[in-house]
């Protein structure tokens, strides 16, 4: 994708090229039910339409829209995007995989980090308050830590939890 993107639109600035790309990048996610052609020809028609209202997305490339290069660099980084799409779509399991196991080190990583520090004056009060109201007698909080207290509470209000 590097690699395109230095090759196409070589007649515009770094910043025009940097816009349209994002732009065209988006209008193919928005219309990938479409053809290529299909979407190249929607991308032409609706910056003519915007054109002729007086409202362009991209002054600098109506002189442009009907120009072969620029019509083939436009379907040679529509194909990087769709390969792109294709790509994304395949690895989803991996990538879904991996935000599952990045959850479960911040979990993990959380608990330490409570497991390491001292319960707050709500968190006591509202364990005793729990208790209480559940006819349980309260463990001895002198040096339980605020993952010990949050595991005690979630025993007693999901008893289904631990079972």
């Amino acid at each position: 994708m590097f690699y395109i993107k230095n090759t196409i639109f070589l007649q515009f600035t770094p910043r025009q090229k940097s816009a349209l790309l994002s732009f065209i990048k988006s209008f193919v996610k928005k219309n990938k039910n479409l053809t290529k052609e299909d979407i190249i020809d929607k991308f032409i028609e609706e910056e003519n339409y915007y054109f002729e209202i007086n409202n362009p997305h991209f002054e600098f490339i109506i002189d442009y829209l009907s120009d072969e290069d620029f019509i083939k660099d436009l379907r040679t980084y529509i194909d990087s995007i769709f390969y792109e799409l294709e790509q994304k779509e395949k690895m989803q399991f991996l990538i879904d995989k991996e935000k599952k196991y990045q959850k479960e080190q911040r979990k993990k990583a959380n608990d330490y980090k409570m497991s390491k520090l001292k319960p707050t004056k709500k968190q006591l009060i509202y364990y005793e308050k729990i208790a209480r109201a559940h006819n349980i007698k309260p463990k001895d909080t002198k040096d339980a830590s605020r993952l010990d207290l949050r595991n005690w509470i979630m025993d007693i209000i999901e008893p289904e939890r631990t079972e």
